[in-house]
């Protein structure tokens, strides 16, 4: 009333509805529900009568009214002792009368009192009007408007409004009993109808629907009486086409439009739909046929709809997986945005929850879970020892690996926790007791090199509990014999001393153990760090420190923390935490730990500085960490230093540890300058020529260089027992140069740094250069000419010299006079050269699983393992023979390992089945040859773990920073003992983690939370070698990196379509928790579509058509036939059937309810077989919802059959033919072309037409409706209830609305104009002036009036 009113009329009202008597119910503590209604109803009933109205506003003001029932309260004295205004105010007003009030209202308006009231029930008439027809939007509503229509029909008949009363009396018949027939007005209007302007919108569009038929509320601004209707018809405009202006639409009502891209009138309904937070819930409470077309935008948008729409939107159109992607979009960044796309999650599905399944963290429940899967240990005897890997099998895993033992083979290779089996007789001798310490110590050589491999193989796989300490399990160098009921024997201390065998394979032990760390649980406690630091130094938690580094997580230490390590003076923990520090704070140039690392370099103290003595071991780490530290930055002053540290010359006892120091400088000058090449160079052409000295060995005379010379030598001054002459030594010097040189180089296709490495062209070039650089300057030059690189054979020759060509190709002929001497440098050089052919390959297309470079380099691994020992594996390629007798097996062994690393690296995290087998066998192999040296041991379980990294969920990166970190792991130099650090320090081998990238993705299905198998379409840009490609993935998988990532799709027919497009460009990957990750941290959630099974349940798509699993169960489609007693034990219930293709729960008890034949809640079968067959069809399409739409329709005309049939009302009111001729014209503008769709209808279109067609056999059955329907059109009379208690009123008023019948009065007007022009037939100009009304009742207007008058 308030917003209806005009101010003058709302205020007399209040006055009559808070100063009556009648609102004494408010001082009733038991008083009901209906009070307030009644005192409502009572005040409307007395306005109509007009000849009492006087004295009722004129008399003194009631004892028991509102307003002194209020005053008199408790409330209001407390209110005024504490409101000195409020209670004078209250005392100076307390002897005003209201009807002193009412006579200055009525004396101030000057108008007679008859006309005053008129217009105020006028006003009341068509504000109660509007809430009327918004209230028959609402299915909750029918009580209300029961109660409603009563009043209108009582104002309606006061003021002689005849088409307001038809109105009335065609949506609710009943109320034909109390009102007679009605005076004729002289100038009726005729009621605005909702439901009539949405169909007309749906037929014509809305620039024809007829603004007359919208109620005046619905356009005022502000007005939330209507607020629902407001919201229906600004949707049906939208969808049909209206036009905006800012908020307002040219149908004159106002919308509010979330944000978002739109192409489509169904994408803006959407939005719309949003914006006035319109959700799943508010759509069901729509008369079925009214929620129809805006069902049909749903659906029309469902499957692809625009990227960067609120999550709401997604939620509105079911695709809960993309809304939740859309949660992670790094452009919230409102908080407030954010709380309201949830509420607005939770106000669209409150009831449509699907039921989760219970799960605890993988950690512990998957464990359990896959128990009966795992592979048992044949060889194991205690199944309580921690071996650091029980935690790798989950979820994950499971779905990558399904049945398939991999893993848990990969866990028994590389478990070091338990005694290895060592194979004797059963009765031993005392030699037999000799070869098992022989056997045990090749073991052992194996064992302690397993944690390098397990440390790959756990990387990122577990979350710590910063409540707890860290376990590291044990390292056993025992052996057991089974023969002798697992006997265990232990190494024989007199041989070897088993603390000093264990002192660094413990501490890589300790660094596998904190690699298991995931990097992307967030920031790690400096507490917990300190919590794990033991009173005495110790390798384990030196090994921790350096894992931890490497995760980055080594930022939360202080500098004092620093310095208290550093002070204990402990060689494993100063190297442990430097290397952990630079990783942690790589390419910072962070100064305090700057300072930190310089201090352990000697060489770079002042003279002022007090002598300190350091193992060359923790001065290599400190000069690696510095070009961590300064990685990328070529700063020109550390550049120098490290350009010095290559060439120092050796002092003390440390000859034996040159060459690792100069690799170690080499290493980081590289890092220093990484990929600078001629750009960090501007000023320091003298470097290069240095670093060429370094290589060569020649003197160079040259100025400039011999300034440079000697400014970075002067530290040297007082250094060097043993003096090297002027020239350098290159044994010492060159690797570390040449590693150098190819780090900053890198990718820059520098020809002439290339073609200036030392490859031998020559005989006497091949005898003065050492193979072994050889193979690193082939290294150098393929990285330095990176897009050269190429998996094929040609490429492969073509890295081979002409004259070592030539010198391997005369090796079997003996007519060639070849020098055995030159022979063997023959086959040295051209093994190194494949070698470092073969690593640069692995390099270029690490963690790619390109199949060429795999079958390439497997094939020379295959080529290598036969020339050391034929074995029974083909080769079927043309290389060389017999180069085995040429050069030593160690060589052969080392370059054979190189090879299968590099093979690892390319398939890094892919478990390839083919390469596995050879790693085995390699494994098995060695230790039964008595080649169980630690260094090729080292090789087998780095391979083993690279490929599976973190559990086949990592793989690596080729960026200038990850192939650096590569190219330190692999160095081709490998220890000959497990304490061996001479040339290569052992920690560096775990620096492949800076290389790695959690590329991984995983799907998971939204409704269950359980990761699935989905088919992804993956497109990457163009390259030099290829152009731009699509190929098909199976989730899990990893993505390729994100320098030519463009697109991911997810593609298949059993889930919704996405399409995530991306721009390549030259970073790593995204990190997890980065609110720029476009695949949710790696998991990417799916939505399955309804009626298809998971790929799991159904691997080759046999059940995914509902059909068939229906035809499985005939018995269902023939209800009649069912017979409870003859049910087959165990035969599959619809309910079994659905759940299987949905965890809808309404879809579920749908089916239990309605469709289960064993059920007796339903004894009607028809009703079972369409309830089974609208089953079906929801299912089937994934239309769920329209389960209630099609069962309202169904039952619409059950309830129209059974009140014909009957006579009496089943429904109170005749609503449901509104919205049924809502849904005709739905289909109606589908065929027109009015609303678009590309997969049709979503209802059937011979469904809404049989319904049609049954409406109007019902119509057609009655016999009297014809004579009702003529005293109707000629006088307005409706017809009254006969002596049998029958209604027939009822049938008039559904032939009326179906037909959009005019009023009486109107069709009266109109035919009295026609009559007066001479034509033969009327039913033309009917249907110019009725244009809306159907044809059938346009006939019957003709003979009603033109054929009686023709009679007459």
């Amino acid at each position: 009333m308030a917003e209806g009113l005009s101010p003058c009329f709302y205020n007399h009202f209040l006055l009559l509805l808070w100063g009556d008597s009648g609102s004494a119910y408010l001082s009733k503590a038991d008083s009901s529900v209906d009070s307030e209604w009644e005192s409502f109803c009572s005040v409307i009933t007395r306005l109509c009568r007009k000849s009492n109205c006087s004295s009722q506003i004129s008399s003194d003001s009631p004892s028991h009214s509102s307003w002194e029932f209020l005053t008199k309260s408790r409330y209001h004295d407390q209110y005024c002792k504490h409101n000195f205004i409020a209670g004078t105010f209250s005392r100076t007003s307390s002897g005003m009368q209201v009807s002193g009030s009412s006579g200055a209202v009525v004396g101030n308006l000057q108008r007679t009192e008859e006309s005053f009231y008129i217009e105020l029930l006028t006003e009341t008439l068509d504000s109660l009007h509007a809430v009327y027809e918004t209230f028959k939007l609402d299915n909750l509503r029918k009580r209300d408007l029961g109660l409603l229509v009563v009043l209108l029909c009582d104002v309606a008949d006061f003021l002689n409004e005849i088409n307001y009363l038809d109105h009335y009396k065609c949506d609710f018949p009943g109320l034909l009993k109390g009102f007679g027939e009605s005076k004729h007005s002289l100038s009726p209007r005729t009621p605005p109808s909702l439901f009539r302007w949405l169909e007309n919108c749906l037929l014509h569009g809305c620039s024809s629907a007829s603004i007359k038929d919208l109620p005046f509320l619905i356009s005022k601004d502000g007005s939330s009486v209507v607020n629902w209707a407001r919201k229906i018809v600004s949707f049906y405009s939208l969808l049909c086409g209206a036009d905006q202006s800012g908020k307002r639409l040219s149908t004159g009502v106002t919308c509010n439009v979330a944000s978002g891209i739109f192409y489509t009138h169904e994408e803006l309904t959407v939005l719309a739909m949003v914006g006035e937070k319109f959700g799943l819930q508010q759509l069901d409470l729509l008369p079925a046929g009214v929620s129809l077309p805006l069902r049909h935008a749903l659906d029309r948008c469902r499957e692809s709809p625009p990227t960067k729409w609120p999550a709401a939107a997604y939620v509105l159109l079911g695709r809960e997986d993309l809304a939740l992607l859309r949660s992670t979009d790094p452009s919230k960044t409102v908080e407030q945005e954010h709380h309201t796309n949830l509420n607005l999650i939770s106000m669209s599905t409150p009831y449509m929850v699907h039921l989760h399944p219970v799960t605890i963290p993988y950690s512990v429940s998957d464990t359990l879970e896959l128990e009966s899967t795992k592979l048992k240990d044949l060889d194991s005897f205690d199944e309580s020892v921690t071996d650091g890997m029980e935690h790798i099998f989950n979820s994950s895993t499971q779905l990558r690996y399904g049945r398939d033992m991999r893993l848990n083979e990969v866990r028994r290779l590389l478990c070091s926790a338990k005694p290895v089996v060592i194979q004797t007789p059963v009765n031993p001798t005392a030699s037999d007791q000799d070869l098992q310490q022989t056997q045990l110590w090749h073991l052992a050589q194996r064992t302690t090199a397993l944690p390098f491999g397990r440390g790959a193989f756990t990387m990122g796989t577990i979350c710590t509990l910063l409540t707890e300490a860290l376990t590291v399990p044990k390292l056993v160098l025992a052996g057991r014999l089974p023969a002798q009921q697992n006997a265990t024997v232990n190494l024989d201390a007199n041989i070897t001393n088993v603390q000093d065998l264990k002192c660094w394979p413990e501490f890589h032990n300790a660094v596998a153990a904190g690699l298991r760390f995931a990097p992307l649980q967030g920031k790690m406690s400096r507490t917990w760090i300190l919590y794990n630091k033991p009173e005495e130094p110790n390798v384990s938690h030196a090994g921790l420190l350096l894992a931890l580094g490497l995760h980055g997580q080594l930022h939360v230490l202080t500098i004092s923390d620093v310095y208290q390590y550093y002070s204990q003076e402990h060689e494993s923990t100063t190297v442990g935490l430097m290397l952990g520090l630079a990783a942690s704070y790589r390419g910072t140039m962070q100064p305090a730990i700057s300072k930190s690392l310089y201090v352990h370099l000697p060489a770079r103290h002042p003279s002022s500085f007090p002598e300190l003595e350091l193992p060359t071991l923790i001065q290599s780490a400190a000069l690696l960490s510095v070009g961590l530290l300064y990685e990328g930055s070529a700063h020109p002053q550390t550049m120098q230093i490290l350009l010095s540290e290559i060439g120092r010359r050796s002092g003390g006892d440390n000859v034996l540890e040159r060459e690792g120091y100069a690799v170690s400088a080499g290493f980081s000058l590289g890092l220093v300058a990484l990929g600078r090449g001629e750009n960090a160079l501007v000023s320091e052409d003298p470097l290069i020529d240095r670093l060429f000295q370094y290589i060569c060995g020649k003197e160079l005379h040259n100025d400039r260089l011999h300034l440079f010379k000697q400014s970075v030598d002067e530290h040297n001054r007082s250094a060097g027992q043993i003096m090297d002459g002027s020239l350098v030594n290159i044994d010492v010097t060159a690797p570390g140069a040449i590693i150098a040189l190819t780090l900053m180089y890198l990718k820059t296709e520098s020809k002439m740094i290339a073609s200036r490495l030392p490859i031998p062209q020559t005989h006497f070039e091949l005898q003065h250069v050492r193979p072994d650089f050889v193979m690193l300057c082939v290294i150098a030059r393929n990285l330095i000419q990176w897009s050269r690189i190429c998996p094929s054979e040609d490429w492969m020759q073509s890295q081979i010299p002409e004259v070592v060509q030539n010198g391997i190709e005369g090796l079997g002929n003996e007519m060639d006079d070849i020098y055995e001497v030159d022979a063997e440098a023959f086959v040295q050089a051209y093994v190194n050269i494949i070698v470092g052919a073969c690593i640069s390959l692995g390099l270029r297309f690490a963690g790619t699983r390109d199949e060429n470079a795999q079958e390439l380099l497997y094939k020379y691994a295959v080529y290598f393992l036969n020339e050391i020992k034929p074995v029974c594996i083909s080769s079927g390629h043309s290389l060389p023979k017999g180069l085995s007798n040429y050069v030593d097996r160690g060589t052969f062994e080392t370059c054979l390992h190189l090879i299968v690393l590099s093979l690892c690296v390319v398939m890094a995290g892919s478990g390839h089945l083919q390469t596995f087998r050879l790693l085995k066998f390699l494994r098995t192999r060695s230790s039964a040859d008595g080649h169980a040296n630690f260094g090729t041991q080292m090789a087998v379980s780095l391979a083993i773990g690279f490929l599976f990294l973190g559990g086949g969920m990592w793989t690596f990166s080729t960026s200038n920073s990850s192939i650096a970190a590569l190219l330190i792991t692999l160095y081709p130099r490998l220890p000959t003992g497990p304490n061996d650090n001479r040339c290569h320090l052992q920690a560096f081998r775990h620096l492949y983690v800076l290389a790695t990238e959690a590329r991984w993705i995983q799907t998971v299905d939204v409704d269950t939370g359980l990761p699935v198998y989905v088919p992804l379409e993956v497109t990457i840009q163009e390259t030099e070698h290829y152009a731009e490609t699509s190929y098909c993935e199976v989730t899990p998988c990893s993505l390729p990196e994100r320098a030519i990532l463009k697109a991911v799709r997810v593609c298949g027919p059993r889930y919704w379509p996405q399409n995530i497009e991306l721009f390549p460009e030259e970073k790593p990957w995204w990190s997890s928790g980065d609110k720029n990750h476009p695949f949710n941290s790696g998991v990417l959630y799916v939505k399955r579509k309804v009626g298809s099974s998971s790929y799991v349940d159904d691997p080759i798509g046999c059940q995914s058509l509902l059909s068939r699993a229906i035809h499985k169960m005939s018995g269902l489609t023939r209800l009649q036939s069912y017979t409870p007693s003859t049910e087959c034990i165990g035969a599959v219930t619809v309910e079994q059937l659905v759940s299987t293709f949905s965890s809808d729960p309404s879809l579920i008890a749908f089916a239990q309810l309605f469709c289960d034949p064993s059920s007796n809640s339903i004894s009607d079968i028809d009703f079972q077989e369409f309830c089974l067959q609208l089953l079906f069809e929801c299912v089937s399409k994934d239309r769920p919802a329209l389960l209630q739409v099609y069962l309202s329709l169904y039952t619409t005309i059950g309830c129209m059959v059974d009140s014909v049939v009957s006579g009496t009302y089943i429904s109170s009111d005749s609503l449901f033919l509104s919205s049924l001729k809502i849904a005709v014209a739905y289909k109606e503008a589908l065929l027109s072309g009015k609303l678009t769709s590309s997969k049709g209808e979503i209802v059937q279109s011979a469904f809404l037409g049989a319904l049609r067609k049954r409406v109007e056999e019902i119509l057609n059955f009655s016999l009297d409706l014809r004579t009702d329907f003529s005293a109707y059109i000629k006088s307005g009379r409706w017809p009254t209830e006969d002596f049998q208690g029958k209604m027939p009123g009822m049938i008039l008023s559904w032939y009326l609305q179906w037909y959009s019948v005019p009023s009486a009065l109107d069709i009266k007007r109109a035919a009295e104009k026609i009559k007066c022009i001479k034509i033969r037939s009327s039913v033309p100009f009917l249907r110019l002036v009725f244009p809306t009304t159907h044809i059938t009742a346009i006939e019957q207007i003709n003979s009603v009036w033109f054929s009686s008058s023709e009679e007459d």
